[in-house]
């Protein structure tokens, strides 16, 4: 199975089943999905006021809402300044991310992750930064065990 999300469609096509009486599996086999999916769609995009009843309007509604309130991305600007100057600090030393990560949580009581700190050395690079310079391993060679052979 390829992975999508589920459109306006598919969402159609699951309410005439239910309300038809189909099994969840039945419809899932018949749009491709696994009948979790299935399941956690209708759990997830059904509201509780109406008592189990399933209306694609809707729930295509609640989706575009939770799609459009995401904030994929967006992590690393909500780190403090106090965070980043750290950051700054730890990197010119040309420690790890993952160390940095464990140092913020240890020393200073700050939560920040090990990835947020890559995206946030990334999206410095992009904007002309030099951060991703300070990383451990940056422009060393990768030497191949292979490459004796």
């Amino acid at each position: 199975m390829v992975y999508r999300h589920l459109n306006e469609k598919d969402r159609f096509y699951i309410e005439q089943r239910l309300s038809e009486g189909d099994s969840l599996r039945s419809i899932a086999r018949a749009l491709g999905f696994s009948p979790s999916t299935i399941s956690r769609e209708i759990k997830r995009h059904t509201p509780i006021d109406f008592k189990g009843l399933y209306c694609h309007r809707l729930t295509s509604r609640c989706a575009q809402e939770k799609r459009a309130n995401a904030k994929q991305g967006q992590a690393f600007r909500q780190i403090s300044e106090e965070a980043k100057m750290l950051i700054h600090q730890r990197l010119s030393t040309h420690t790890s991310p993952d160390v940095i990560s464990q140092e913020l949580i240890r020393e200073h009581d700050i939560q920040v992750s090990e990835s947020t700190i890559y995206r946030y050395i990334y999206d410095d690079r992009e904007q002309g930064g030099e951060l991703y310079k300070n990383l451990p391993h940056s422009g060393k060679p990768y030497n191949s065990p292979y490459a004796l052979i």
